[in-house]
């Protein structure tokens, strides 16, 4: 096992990985990996995450689908607030790009199941309107 120091986005980490054998193949992509995190040198805290409730929940009719992974800069809308379609719901930041999701038909917010700060996954419910 070898730690590292890693950077992202302006926060240190320190991570601790396994070195293979350099006459062992690597394993498959799809083996899982393990990584172990500490604290950041810099104090803040590692990225939150959503509970996977929301990400493993399958889509029902209303429900505002992430299309891709990043966290949530902003939070454009509040409960009970009407859209138009078109309208920006929310931002996420991904490879420091913000992208816009956009309301895809008129309504009311019912629900918002993520906050600002924190990650999401592709597919994960963002929202509700009804």
């Amino acid at each position: 096992m070898r730690t590292f120091r890693v950077s992202v986005d302006g926060i240190d980490y320190t991570v601790t990985v396994e070195e293979l054998e350099t006459d062992q193949p690597p394993p498959p992509a799809s083996a899982p990996m393990s990584v172990a995190a500490s604290s950041p040198a810099t104090g803040h805290p590692p990225p939150t995450t959503t509970d996977q409730t929301s990400a493993a929940k399958s889509a029902e009719p209303g429900d505002v689908i992430s299309s891709l992974a990043g966290i949530v800069s902003k939070v454009e809308v509040t409960v009970g607030q009407p859209v138009k379609r078109g309208d920006t719901l929310l931002k996420l930041e991904a490879m420091k790009m913000n992208t816009d999701v956009t309301a895809p038909k008129d309504g009311t917010v019912k629900s918002i199941a993520v906050s600002e700060g924190v990650s999401v996954q592709e597919g994960q419910i963002l929202l509700t309107l009804s």
